[in-house]
């Protein structure tokens, strides 16, 4: 799956502290139900499901929490199906993921993003939901690299063009 994003900027985007970027995922299902449908989405994905505001990864997969029953799985898996009260839909092409990484991460979204993402208060694995310049956005923390901060954002496609811009006019007053 190609981004969006590809279409409006160049990317990735390098300032001294810190690179924009986008990953893609060859397809992400929502899985959905009415309660309790985490014993159905463990026997579906084989992997256990994470708790509230977390994300498991079993290989390149990754099942992200996204609500009282309600998980987003990013996979390679093209033929997934419902199953007694467990509801899937792909949503492949709903979200653009951007990729924020460096010294420089946290300070950035500092400037639209109105929770803590300090080591303490925003652990790797950790998803939060919120929003940046009036824009709804799922953030999850990825493993450091190599001692720096990556953040992953995913925002509905419509509304990615308007975050990728807000994002790199900060970014570029970042010193």
């Amino acid at each position: 799956m190609s981004s969006v994003l590809y279409e409006h900027f160049q990317l990735p985007q390098i300032f001294t502290a810190v690179q924009l970027d986008v990953t893609t995922t060859p397809a992400m299902w929502q899985l959905e139900g009415y309660t309790n449908i985490d014993h159905q989405v463990q026997a579906l994905v084989g992997m256990t499901v994470p708790d509230r505001g977390r994300v498991t990864k079993l290989g390149t997969e990754r099942l992200v929490w996204f609500g009282r029953d309600r998980y987003f799985l990013t996979t390679q898996r093209q033929d997934l199906h419902d199953s007694d009260g467990l509801y899937v839909t792909n949503q492949t092409y709903s979200r653009a993921q951007i990729l924020i990484e460096g010294e420089a991460a946290r300070s950035l979204l500092a400037r639209g993003l109105p929770i803590d993402v300090a080591d303490a208060a925003f652990a790797v694995s950790d998803v939060k939901h919120s929003h940046i310049n009036h824009i709804g956005v799922t953030v999850i923390r990825n493993h450091d690299n190599a001692g720096s901060p990556i953040f992953e954002l995913w925002v509905m496609r419509g509304f990615a063009k308007s975050l990728m811009d807000f994002l790199l006019r900060s970014a570029a007053t970042l010193c």
